[in-house]
This record gives structure tokens, C-alpha cells and sequence, in this order.
């Protein structure tokens, strides 16, 4: 999973929790969508939109993880064309979140004024303010804070132990745990897969924790869809899926891999076991 998708995965989640991170006080309920911007076809990283019927910002982030010495003039070019397209007067908040402090280029050219807001940040500085408090569902995050390994499993579990004593949904725990693995899979890409293991205490992918989420997720899809061998092909599209975030891959859509044969899951999945046998 790229960190662009985990964000994106934990925003959907908790769509509060980016103003969490980025210490933007605001009030009301809030859903964090994709769009795009028609006349250009470009589309911001996130939209969020107010739910609760009440009046407030509409709220642009861009996540920025390379180096685009335009991207102050993108995002504001982004923000100007969907209010012209939407005839929105809404007020409007941008958040540029840099995945790290070289990518900020630097060279703002515009500013906001009340009721509007401009917002740039960078991640470790966002994560250094976490550290010390209750980090509720940014408790994901955290692997990206850590500046070595060394200490990764002891803190690792304690990460798990914070998101289990949450008050969600047993869903969302399960959830939280699988992007807080994703995250630890991001920042240490250098861990071998027998280290995930033992950090994990993992045994082999189709017993792990994540591992049964996504073959039963895989196994429902296949039921619904009336398919004769659904559970065989769930657990297929389960472990490949499970073995490409291992990988540090890109992860195949459920979709797409839905769409395959038997024949053809088993060999991308005897693909991906031969490149985690190397790791």
C-alpha cells in the first residue's frame, strides 16, 4: 500500500482524524470524499464535505510525497475551479500536508483571508505534537514517527493495545490494526518478512489476523456474486492481496482480481510466494 492509500483508507475511517493531526479546531460532522475538478480534470488528494446540514468550510488537502516546486499554485488553482464550476460561496479551508519537510517547496505565493484558511504542515511535525497524548485512531500513524526499528515490536503491540481500548466497533478495531500494519510495512520497507513474522508473531498468511479479514472478505464477494467455487477463489484473492501489501506492492482492486480465473489467481499468488521466499 502506498502512504498516499493509507491515508486515504485512515481518513475514510475517521474523517475528523485529519483535523486531529493537523490542529484544526472545527466544529460538525464531516465526510471525506474524491473529486474532480471537470474543466481541467484534476483531482485533489481529498474533499471534505459537512454532513450534518449545518453551514461550514468546505475543506481541500492535497498529501504531498514528491517534490512539485506548483504545487501551491495547483492546489489553489484547484480550489478556485470548483467553486466557479459549483457557484459555491462557501468558505473553504486548504491543507497541504507534506509527507516531509524537503518536499515543501517553499514558495507560497498567495494567502487567505478570514473566513477562508490556508493550512501547511508536514507530517513529523504533526507526529512529534502526538507523541506525548492519546492518539485515538492516528495511533495508526505512528510507525512514521519512529526513528529506528530497534524498539519497533515493543511498540508495536503497545500501538495495538491503544487501538484496541478504543470505543469503536469490533469492524473499525480490525480495520485500525490492518492499516496500523500497513503503515509499519511503509516506513520499515526494509523489513524482511521473517521479521514481520516475528514481530507480529505471525504464522502463515492465510491464519493471520488480516490475512482471515481479507479471505472472508474475498469469500462474501464470492458468495454474493453466486460464483460455484467462491471460498476457494476468496481466499485466493485474500492472499495475494495480503502478500502484495508484504511486498510493498500495489495492491490489486478486489474487482479486478474478482474477474480472474482460478487458474490465473494461483499463478500470481505462486508469483508473490516466490518473491516473499526471497525477502
Amino acid at each position: 500500500m502506498e502512504t498516499d492509500s493509507l491515508f486515504y483508507e485512515l481518513f475514510k475511517a475517521d474523517p475528523r482524524s485529519l483535523f486531529q493531526l493537523v490542529r484544526l479546531d472545527i466544529e460538525g460532522d464531516y465526510a471525506f470524499e474524491s473529486i474532480t475538478v471537470k474543466r481541467t480534470e484534476k483531482r485533489p488528494d481529498g474533499f471534505f464535505r459537512r454532513t450534518d446540514g449545518k453551514e461550514g468550510p468546505n475543506i481541500f488537502l492535497e498529501l504531498q510525497g514528491w517534490n512539485d516546486p506548483m504545487i501551491y499554485w495547483r492546489s489553489f488553482r484547484e480550489v478556485c475551479t470548483w467553486h466557479e464550476q459549483s457557484c459555491s460561496t462557501d468558505p473553504f479551508i486548504i491543507i497541504i500536508l507534506f509527507v516531509d519537510k524537503k518536499y515543501d517547496p517553499g514558495n507560497r505565493p498567495l494567502t487567505c483571508l478570514p473566513p477562508h484558511k490556508f493550512i501547511r504542515t508536514t507530517l513529523p511535525a504533526c507526529l512529534r505534537k502526538l507523541k506525548e497524548e492519546k492518539a485515538g485512531v492516528l495511533t495508526v500513524l505512528k510507525p512514521f514517527g519512529l526513528s529506528g526499528k530497534k524498539k519497533l515490536t515493543e511498540a508495536v503491540r503497545e500501538w495495538e493495545a491503544d487501538i484496541g481500548s478504543l470505543e469503536l466497533p469490533e469492524h473499525k478495531i480490525k480495520e485500525l490494526r490492518e492499516l496500523l500494519l500497513y503503515a509499519v510495512l511503509q516506513r520499515f520497507s526494509e523489513l524482511t518478512r521473517k521479521e514481520i513474522e516475528e514481530m507480529l508473531e505471525l504464522t502463515p498468511l492465510d491464519k493471520t489476523v488480516a490475512g482471515q479479514e481479507l479471505i472472508q472478505i474475498g469469500i462474501e464477494k464470492g458468495e454474493k456474486k453466486g460464483e460455484r467455487k467462491g471460498r476457494k477463489k476468496g481466499i485466493l484473492i485474500g492472499e495475494i492481496r495480503l502478500a502484495q501489501r508484504i511486498l510493498k506492492d500495489s495492491v490489486t482492486p478486489e474487482g479486478e482480481l474478482a474477474r480472474k480465473s482460478i487458474k490465473k489467481l494461483k499463478e500470481i499468488f505462486q508469483q508473490l510466494e516466490s518473491e516473499l521466499g526471497a525477502h
